[in-house]
């Protein structure tokens, strides 16, 4: 999760209820679209975080079942 993905989250739920209030169907979907996108952006890279974590466990385990290996 990345402060920017947040900080777009709430700018287009901003402007989803904005163009709600004012009837401005463009800007309301609009609006949509980019709290949407940000939202997929914030999952994808907690995704790619956790699969960076997994893949360093698994690189440290096998090091650890290594027998005579110094390191």
């Amino acid at each position: 999760m990345t402060v920017k993905d947040k900080i777009q989250q709430t700018v287009g739920g901003a402007r989803s209820k904005l163009g709600k209030a004012t009837g401005n169907r463009r800007l309301e979907a609009a609006g949509r679209m980019q709290r949407r996108r940000a939202q997929v952006a914030e999952v994808a890279h907690d995704l790619r975080s956790k699969a960076r974590g997994l893949a360093r466990d698994m690189q440290v385990r096998r090091r650890a079942d290594r027998p005579g290996d110094p390191w």
